[in-house]
């Protein structure tokens, strides 16, 4: 079991080298997560758009929520517009924090946990209610991976 854990974090820190050095793919689903030709999107060129939360602009580098598949992706959260928004997911995710102060926590939690800055990570489980905060004053990024279908439903 721990090595399996530590092939997954060595994998999750890979990616996340990856996402920071090509910054993501247009925001279309991907119908497979290796392209026939090399991709580099530039920074500054970078297709984020709006997620299904408040305050929230996205880009899937592979797959992409609702498509049916697994993915990989990268959202932004601005701390002026962002809203605190409890969703669950069929299926769980690994998470990385590339930039800002992110807090992450399950609704069952009595507090929202540590201040979680650029390098933390996280699982989540499927099916358990949860939310993310960016703390600010910078726009937060997180990096995130779902080995199976991306999906998002708000929970009361």
């Amino acid at each position: 079991m721990q090595h399996n854990s530590r092939t997954r974090l060595r994998s999750l820190g890979f990616t996340a080298i990856l996402l920071i050095s090509t910054l993501g793919l247009p925001a279309q689903a991907q119908q497979a997560q290796e392209p026939d030709a090399q991709v580099r999107v530039p920074a500054d060129q970078v297709a984020f758009a709006p997620f299904p939360a408040p305050g929230v602009r996205s880009v899937a580098l592979y797959g992409g929520v609702g498509t049916g598949q697994p993915t990989a992706m990268t959202s932004l959260l601005d701390p002026a517009t962002y809203a605190v928004l409890p969703h669950t997911h069929t299926h769980g995710y690994w998470a990385m924090v590339v930039k800002g102060r992110m807090q992450h926590w399950q609704l069952s939690e009595p507090d929202r946990g540590p201040d979680l800055l650029p390098g933390a990570y996280w699982f989540q489980p499927g099916g358990v209610p949860h939310a993310e905060d960016c703390l600010g004053p910078e726009v937060c990024q997180v990096f995130v991976v779902f080995d199976e279908s991306a999906d998002f439903t708000p929970v009361q």
